[in-house]
Parts: structure tokens; C-alpha cells; sequence
């Protein structure tokens, strides 16, 4: 065992003399986890809001209900709706004062009672990305919605529209009794959708969801942990690269002119490895606990860790176990490790991701890391949460790890002999 701390600790220092791709690789998940952080964390606890001016060209009773909707009470708590007058809507958009325009046409209320066809107008600001579309899919659901609901009142709708029909008004006992009776029967035939409805919302707040930080600070550690699971398995793609590279300078066959056997080497390299990601993984961790407010559970920590060291491990040497050059081992790890990431939602939350992504994602070690980390950073969990986790890591570790050996082992042979 002595050879293979010489050679550990010779390899170390090494790293040391050049530490700068190592240092690049553990600022990218930090700059990642920034980034996205900045960029979608810094509205702070506040979501961002709509800002909607309506134009209401119509002025009648359905246009104004329209109008009072969008400014209702439950509607402020959402976006921020200003009634403008004809023309001014048109400037404040041309000043980038909102993020979208909606235009009740004139004749409104007037085409709805008559059954005739009617549009919204809606103009979005093309300088702004989200809330545009944010108003767009608002006002899809507005017009859904009214169409339905137009479409069920019309009886109703049929009688008042006769009532003012040619400016006339005539209101009588029998007509006041014949809406509400029609209101009443549309009702009544839509009382299994409404009461209760089919459909329901139930919302909750996760106090244990945003690892008790707000704002920028959950986003950063939202991300921070599948991020920091790809650099891990770049490090240790940095570490078992040497067995291919001291083979094509000539360095390993010399050491195995010495008193020392090709297990041994493939150990050495394997405890290097795996030195530089608990290394890295400690870094990372120094970064994550900055910002966390709250403590993780340490033995769950502990046993995810060492796990997934023993995967990178084990993958790295898989990896150059197959490659007969440092390009190509280099070359086929970079692939291999960007889509096992990205389907492995080290990157993306797997929500967001299509479902056939979704169903293959365990297949990738990525997976298991990612969502460990995040059981125990976001969640609260303990080491009972992350035993799958563990386990599904460790066993993948152990099998490559031998059969990385292997492969290496024999090649050196191979090598020593030639």
C-alpha cells in the first residue's frame, strides 16, 4: 500500500502545480447555479406581475363587466390592470409601459347579445419575453371562458338584447320573470359541472421546499445540487484520464518496470479520483452551506457522498478502460456525461422535462445524485430518504469500478509485455 500512496500523493501534487483545470471545473457549477439564480431570482420573494392595459371601445354593460373583472380584487393580487382611453393604450405600448394591450372592440356588448361573432384584440409588447405570453394564455382562458358562458345564457342573453333592441326599452313583470327562469334553467342544466365543480384546484405552501431560503438564494440551491453532480463526474474524468495518458507518454511503462503491479496502478489512480472529488464535492458543499439556512442531515450527506465518488469513480475508469487514446476516452465521456446529465435532470427539473425523458431518467447515475441531493438539501430528508439513492450508486460504482479495472489492468499487462 505503500507504492499506492506514493503514487497518490505524487499525482496530487501534480494536480497542484496546475490547478486551473480543476478550478474551471468546480467554478461551473457555481456560475451556473449564479446565473440562473440572477436571472430568475431577482424579482426576490415577488413573482413578476402583468402589466395589462384595456381599452374598452364598447362602453355598454358587457364591456364595462369585462373591464370591472380584470380589475377585480383577486385579479390585482395577479397583475396590474390600467384603464386607458382610445389612442393612449396604443402610446404607453409604443413607450414600453406594458407588457400587453387588450382591446374591447366596439359593439360588444351588442354582437354578444345578437349571436354574432366578436373578437378581442390583443396586442403584445415585442419587447418583452414572458409576461406577453403570460397575457396571451391569459387571455385564451378569458375568452374560453366567456364563450362558454355565453353560450349557456343564451336564452337569457336572447331576451335582454330584445329588451333594448332599436333603443327601446320595455321591462315588464312577465320579461323579468322570463330571464330569470331562463337563467335559472341554464343553471340547472349546468349544476353537475358547477356544483361542485369538476374539476378543482388545491394549492399548498411546502414550507420544506425551498430549503429554507427565498427568492435568489432557493433558485441558486435549487440548481446548485444536479449541477454540482455533472462537475463531480468531470473531475473524476480528470483523474482516471491519466491512466491513458501516461500510457501514450511512456511514464507507465516504466512504473511497471519497477516493483510494481498493474492492480496497484489502477488503485492509485481510482484513490486519486476519487481524492480530487471529495475535494471538489467539499468546495461545492463550502458554497452550498453559504447560502442554506438550514442544517442537512449529515449521515444522509455522508453515505450520498461517498457514493457517488465510487460511481465517478467507477465511470471514469469504465470510460478509459475502453478508450486506446486520451482524445477519444475524453471525447466519448464529455458526450456521454452532457446526455446522461441532461436526462438525468442534472440541468432542467425533470417536471419540465417531455415524458419520455421522464421514463428513461433512471437509467442515468445523474438521476440518482441529483435527486439524492436535492432530497436532502430541498426536501429535509434524511439518510433513510436517500438509501435508494445510495444503493443504486454504490452498486453502479463497485461494477464499473471492476470492470474499469479490468480492462486497464489488462492493457497494462499487454503494454508491459510488448
Amino acid at each position: 500500500m505503500s507504492a499506492v500512496r506514493a503514487m497518490v500523493a505524487k499525482d496530487l501534487r501534480r494536480r497542484l502545480r496546475s490547478p486551473f483545470g480543476l478550478a474551471a471545473v468546480l467554478a461551473f457549477p457555481v456560475l451556473f447555479a449564479a446565473m440562473l439564480a440572477v436571472t430568475f431570482g431577482s424579482h426576490g420573494d415577488r413573482a413578476p406581475r402583468l402589466r395589462l392595459l384595456v381599452e374598452n371601445r364598447d362602453g355598454e354593460f358587457l364591456g364595462n363587466a369585462l373591464v370591472s373583472m380584470l380589475g377585480s380584487k383577486d385579479a390585482a393580487e395577479r397583475m396590474d390592470v390600467t384603464l386607458v382611453s382610445e389612442g393612449e393604450g396604443e402610446a404607453r405600448m409604443g413607450r414600453g409601459e406594458a407588457s400587453a394591450l387588450l382591446v374591447v372592440p366596439p359593439g360588444f356588448t351588442r354582437d354578444v347579445l345578437d349571436a354574432r361573432p366578436v373578437r378581442l384584440v390583443l396586442v403584445r409588447n415585442p419587447a418583452e419575453g414572458i409576461m406577453p405570453e403570460v397575457a396571451e394564455q391569459l387571455g385564451g382562458v378569458l375568452v374560453e371562458g366567456l364563450d362558454a358562458a355565453i353560450r349557456a345564457l343564451r336564452p337569457p342573453l336572447r331576451r335582454i338584447g330584445d329588451l333594448s333592441r332599436d333603443g327601446a326599452v320595455r321591462v315588464d313583470d312577465d320579461v323579468v320573470v322570463g330571464i330569470a327562469l331562463d337563467v335559472k334553467h341554464a343553471v340547472d342544466s349546468a349544476e353537475k359541472f358547477l356544483f361542485p365543480p369538476v374539476i378543482a384546484l388545491e394549492t399548498s405552501s411546502d414550507a420544506s421546499g425551498d430549503a429554507g431560503a427565498t427568492g435568489t438564494a432557493a433558485i441558486f440551491l435549487l440548481v446548485l445540487p444536479g449541477v454540482s453532480v455533472y462537475a463531480l463526474f468531470l473531475i473524476g474524468d480528470l483523474g482516471m484520464r491519466d491512466l491513458v495518458t501516461e500510457g501514450d507518454l511512456g511514464t507507465l511503462r516504466r512504473q511497471l518496470a519497477g516493483p510494481v503491479r498493474p492492480g496497484e496502478i489502477v488503485l492509485a489512480k481510482a484513490a486519486y479520483a476519487a481524492t480530487l472529488s471529495v475535494a471538489g464535492l467539499a468546495v461545492l458543499t463550502a458554497v452550498g452551506a453559504a447560502v442554506l439556512r438550514r442544517p442537512v442531515d449529515p449521515a444522509g450527506y455522508l453515505l450520498l457522498s461517498a457514493a457517488l465518488v465510487l460511481a465517478v469513480t467507477g465511470a471514469g475508469a469504465t470510460v478509459y478502460g475502453l478508450a486506446r487514446t486520451e482524445r477519444r476516452g475524453a471525447t466519448v465521456a464529455a458526450a456521454a456525461y452532457l446526455v446522461l446529465a441532461f436526462a438525468g435532470g442534472s440541468f432542467l427539473p425533470l417536471e419540465s422535462m417531455p415524458r419520455a425523458v421522464r421514463a428513461i431518467a433512471p437509467v442515468s447515475p445523474f438521476y440518482w445524485g441529483a435527486q439524492g441531493f436535492k432530497k436532502l438539501v430541498g426536501e429535509g430528508g434524511g439518510a433513510v430518504a436517500v438509501l435508494p439513492n445510495v444503493a443504486v450508486l454504490a452498486g453502479l460504482g463497485v461494477g464499473l469500478l471492476a470492470v474499469g479495472a479490468a480492462l486497464v489492468a489488462r492493457r497494462m499487462r499487454s503494454r508491459a509485455g510488448a
